[in-house]
């Protein structure tokens, strides 16, 4: 039987996870590093090639991938601790993730989120570290009941929710889920071409 294509839909939902991906990961480096390790990573030039390009040596280039690297597995959860996004414990904590937004019930976020959670604007200088400083975050952005509404999905193979302001589309919120609850949320701003991405619409009424 000849192999059928991917569905459309799902290519561009699995390219936009993998950019998700790509950028959530390399805020976390120093500029030398991420040059490095995009030039290398994922554009696959060769190491001589890279130490050309930044005016370097191969030597150091190799060495800012090994650091890079290293960076990039400190700040990812260990996989022992993550769950599948298709458990029903990750698809609980998705549900209490999206009931908080949707109910301005801060109580419920703080039910599903670890003591030593973060929150992380990606594309800006603003995170949050611990419980209780991503709690006083959320209780100034949440708003009343109904300002927000949610759309499960997943992205980077976490659970994830589209979020709605106000009837339009605000962004993305990608969960790193644990069995002692969330341990981190990134949350992507890129309104409806954002969501669009994962067959989303650019509105959400009622």
């Amino acid at each position: 039987m000849i192999p059928q294509p991917e569905d459309p839909a799902t290519i561009v939902a699995t390219r936009e996870s993998l950019r998700l991906a790509l950028i959530a990961g390399l805020q976390y480096l120093p500029a030398r590093q991420r040059a490095v390790f995009i030039l290398r990573e994922v554009l696959a030039f060769p190491a001589a090639e890279v130490a050309a390009m930044l005016d370097t040596t191969t030597a150091a280039v190799k060495s800012s991938l090994q650091r890079a690297r290293a960076r990039l597995d400190d700040v990812s959860p260990s996989r022992e601790k993550l769950i599948e996004p298709t458990e029903p414990y990750a698809r609980a904590l998705l549900d209490q993730y999206v009931a908080g937004f949707e109910k301005a019930d801060v109580a419920a976020l703080e039910r599903a989120l670890r003591a030593d959670a973060a929150i992380e604007l990606v594309g800006t200088r603003t995170w949050f570290s611990g419980r209780s400083a991503c709690l006083r975050f959320l209780h100034d952005v949440i708003g009343s009941p109904g300002d927000w509404r949610m759309t499960p999905t997943f992205a980077n193979g976490q659970p994830a929710a589209a979020a709605y302001r106000d009837g339009a589309a605000y962004g993305l919120g990608v969960l790193t889920v644990t069995r002692t609850g969330i341990a981190r949320i990134l949350v992507f701003g890129g309104g409806a071409g954002l969501v669009a991405g994962f067959g989303l619409p650019p509105e959400m009424s009622g």
